[in-house]
């Protein structure tokens, strides 16, 4: 019998993928228990998607080293950088899970929709380790398909399945830019590594200058779309308003974490050559972005489509630490990141928790009164509503302060002038969920649904906005250590 060899050698340091490796498994896993479990029982999935977070958490730190290390013939790098990305959506993952156990406890099939989680996890632990465009995409499409399904998971609400089908047929159509502008920097370079096209494009000829512009250009339209950056945010406000808000809570963070690691990586490693040109680019898009948000966010009578324009404009703020393009913007961009985390995932608790007697809990008149009858609630959501605006000194307004000072010394004065401006702008519509919290009179009697994990998921992001607001130093210092392998 003949010998049969591999045609590749069996990859070395593959215990780097640990992690992925459990979020595969244990998704797999999960997917075919729930054919065995009863309506029931279906529960248990989501605390063994909770418990598969943690162990892939403490698998993250175990193999994390102090530098970069590459693995699979070199497609997937593990450094600081994206294990500290990875912890970020590990955690938002953890709170969409404990934020949807009593909002999805009725629907059907729900053991799949934990499933479809840890897919979309999967797929963002992957684009956060990938140092290559083949990678980069792979990942970026698995959370994709996976959100897109999520978005529509309640088939039987006509806003669900109209904003699935609009978030797929754009997130198609940037997965197709992206894809063109990755051929004509392959074109090129005859390279898909970041590295390499960093170092081909040094070394282009001046007659593929349009072609390497042209690459450029479709590249960073396909990955803004993944982050709402305006002109490309289209998709933001139908699709938060649409998908069942524990998925709004998922999708307005964990992606955010992983489209800005990715455009990190693709900025600082394929295409320093053309700073100047793509940062031209960017400052006009982070401006647009600004006032875009902040301006559209005003007119909302409905909170979930109120916090879809919000996060476009803390978007346009962490795109100004990528536009600083240094150690103190990208470090910024970091602590913004993380720190809206907090924000974000407690205002949508709270927002899970208001939805009672066939109400949503999303119209701003169903939160009036909420001080009179629940002041612990109404309490939390003022310090992460305060936070969101920036004011000092809670968690928000560190996060504002690094990337505008970071944007400031890099000469970008105007582009920060605009952004505090128009940070005071969203003061408005924060304070107007608070107004309606503190000195309206009830309208709708509040028989909330509680349970100690979602109490506790309240408690903790209140606290954290907090904690950050009084001592924001260890998480900054974090942030810094974690750009280890980028810088």
């Amino acid at each position: 019998m003949a010998n049969v060899t591999f045609p590749f050698p069996y990859p070395q340091h593959l215990e780097l993928m640990l992690p992925e490796i459990i979020i595969a498994i244990m998704a797999m896993v999960l997917l075919i228990w729930d054919l065995f479990l009863g309506k029931d029982k279906k529960g248990w999935i989501a605390y063994a998607a909770i418990a598969t977070c943690v162990a892939t958490a403490f698998a993250t730190i175990q193999v994390t080293t102090g530098g970069a290390l590459t693995t699979f013939y070199g497609y997937f790098v593990l450094d600081p950088f994206a294990s500290f990305s990875k912890l970020l959506m590990l955690l938002a993952t953890v709170f969409a899970v404990i934020l949807s156990l009593d909002y999805m406890k009725d629907e059907e099939n729900v053991g799949e929709y934990y499933c479809l989680i840890l897919f979309a996890l999967l797929g963002m632990m992957l684009m956060v380790s990938a140092n290559n465009f083949v990678t980069m995409y792979l990942g970026l499409e698995l959370m994709a398909l996976s959100v897109y399904v999520l978005v529509g998971y309640q088939r039987d609400v006509l806003r669900s399945s109209e904003a699935a089908l609009k978030y797929f047929i754009l997130g198609a159509l940037s997965s197709g830019m992206l894809l063109y502008g990755i051929t004509f920097l392959y074109g090129v370079t005859a390279s898909f590594g970041f590295d390499a096209i960093g170092a081909g494009l040094v070394n282009a000829n001046n007659s593929a200058h349009g072609v390497v512009m042209l690459g450029m250009v479709f590249v960073l339209a396909g990955l803004v779309f993944k982050v709402s950056i305006a002109p490309f945010h289209m998709w933001t406000p139908d699709t938060y308003e649409g998908a069942p808000t524990p998925v709004t809570a998922f999708i307005s963070v964990a992606p955010k974490v992983a489209g800005f690691v990715v455009f990190m990586r693709v900025l600082h490693d394929a295409l320093p050559a053309v700073q100047a040109d793509y940062t031209m680019i960017l400052v006009v898009l982070a401006a647009l972005t600004i006032v875009v948000g902040n301006v559209a966010a005003i007119a909302q009578r409905n909170i979930k489509r109120m916090l879809a324009y919000s996060t476009i404009g803390h978007v346009g703020f962490v795109l100004m630490g990528l536009i600083a393009a240094n150690e103190a913007g990208y470090a910024g961009s970091l602590v913004y990141l993380t720190v809206y985390l907090f924000m974000n995932m407690g205002v949508f608790a709270i927002i899970v928790l208001m939805r009672r007697d066939g109400i949503q809990g999303e119209l701003l008149d169903d939160f009036a009164g909420l001080s009179k009858v629940r002041p612990g609630y109404a309490l939390a959501m003022g310090l992460l509503l305060f936070s969101l605006a920036g004011i000092p000194f809670l968690a928000g307004f560190w996060a504002k302060y690094v990337v505008f000072m970071a944007a400031i010394e890099t000469g970008h004065l105007y582009l920060a002038l605009l952004a505090i401006v128009f940070s005071v702008v969203g003061c408005f519509y924060y304070l107007r969920v608070i107004k309606y919290m503190y000195f309206d009179d009830v309208r709708i009697e509040f028989n909330f649904i509680e349970s100690i994990p979602m109490k506790m998921t309240v408690v903790v992001t209140a606290l954290a906005v907090t904690a950050i607001g009084l001592y924001p130093d260890p998480v900054m210092a974090i942030c810094k250590q974690a750009l280890v392998g980028l810088i």
